[in-house]
């Protein structure tokens, strides 16, 4: 117990003076046969040779600089993150048959739609609420519905979780067309309207 109690204290007392490179620590046996140190000297000690101390070199931190967002300019706007952005079909000047006012568009995007981004279209200038959510798929598929017979200027657009604009493709030209109404040759309750029959002629009286 005694030289476990001396290890410990001669620990100690190295630990405390290791900050001390140029001290000379001394040691000697008191008349109790107590080990004694110090860094003063005694007529009956001697001197302790201490190792070199061990130093740790803290690296300074630095400071990073703060890089923009991958999708956004040095003001913070959006720009463009995908190379492609492309409405696959129907083609530019295309004119298709939609009886029921609904038009499906590929679009086709590189790298594919990112989570977080939404896939969208604009017609005439207004923006449907039709949205398909990225999920890693390079080719994306969108359906409009309600679109008059006629033509309408389409253009897909994507935006981020905010609603914010990211990117938008160029635009193409459809051409709807839907069967009138007013067609001749329809039947049933969606038939033309018809212009009212002549009365027939009554029988000459006699």
């Amino acid at each position: 117990m005694l030289r476990i109690h001396l290890c410990w204290a001669l620990g100690a007392v190295l630990v405390s003076l290791a900050g001390l490179a140029n001290a000379q620590i001394y040691t000697w046996t008191d008349a109790n046969g107590n080990k004694i140190y110090s860094d003063q000297p005694h007529p009956d000690s001697r001197r302790i040779d201490l190792p070199p101390t061990n130093t740790v070199e803290t690296a300074v931190p630095q400071m990073r600089e703060r890089t923009p967002d991958q999708n956004q300019d040095a003001e913070g706007k959006p720009t463009n993150s995908y190379n492609t952005l492309q409405i696959a079909s129907p083609d530019h000047d295309e004119a298709v048959r939609a009886n029921d006012g609904s038009l499906t568009l590929v679009v086709n995007t590189e790298p594919p739609l990112a989570p977080g981004h939404i896939l969208r279209a604009s017609v005439d200038g207004e923006m449907r609420p039709a949205a398909t959510a990225g999920n890693g798929q390079a080719t994306q598929r969108l359906t409009l519905t309600e679109l008059d017979r006629g033509s309408h200027d389409i253009v897909a657009v994507v935006t981020n979780s905010r609603g914010e604009e990211v990117q938008r493709s160029q635009g193409i030209t459809v051409h709807l067309q839907r069967t009138s109404l007013l067609q001749p040759g329809r039947t049933g309750s969606n038939a033309a309207p018809q212009a009212p029959q002549k009365p027939a002629a009554g029988n000459p009286a006699p």
